[in-house]
């Protein structure tokens, strides 16, 4: 997880993947320090970050615009199952500030570890409700938040494992 905003913010997650992104949504909120009264969504994202299919914290109706669906009754390994794979993560909805997510890797769970887990953390996050932030997602697609996922991501990682299946993570 990065931000667009801050260079020096980075979250490594790992998730066991039969977990759901409300799992992953109160970890990202508890290492943040975020409140989690305050609405937040997941959105798939293309390679140009656009923002698909929404997770949402609750059930909400949504007016002809995209399906949106809770985030508990979605497994993680229902919808990331290879790398590269994104999202964005809202953490303010009525600002539209929001951190970028990609999945590196899927390993095999360590079965002395209990998911979810922090495993790297460097920086301090972006503040959840600054009213004097405006959108952070870009305009057009900028290669920049690409080219922060490169820094951190090693080309060389295991090439064989190709998407979730069973108790990957």
């Amino acid at each position: 997880m990065i931000s667009g905003d801050n260079k020096a913010f980075l979250r490594d997650y790992e998730i066991d993947s039969n977990q759901t992104f409300l799992e992953f949504y109160k970890l990202i909120q508890n290492n943040l320090n975020y409140d989690l009264s305050q609405l937040t969504s997941f959105f798939l994202a293309d390679e140009k970050w656009n923002k698909g299919l929404e997770l949402t914290l609750i059930d909400m109706d949504n007016d002809g615009g995209p399906a949106a669906i809770p985030m508990d009754s979605v497994r993680i390994k229902d919808t990331l199952k290879q790398r590269k794979e994104r999202l964005l993560y809202v953490y303010d909805i009525f600002n539209d500030n929001l951190l970028f997510i990609e999945l590196l890797d899927i390993y095999t769970p360590d079965c002395a570890v209990k998911y979810p887990i922090c495993s790297a953390s460097i920086g301090e996050p972006p503040l959840q409700t600054d009213p004097l932030a405006s959108s952070k997602l870009p305009v057009s697609y900028d290669e920049s938040i690409d080219e922060i996922f490169n820094e951190f991501y090693n080309e060389d990682l295991d090439s064989g494992s190709e998407g979730f299946d069973g108790d990957d993570e």
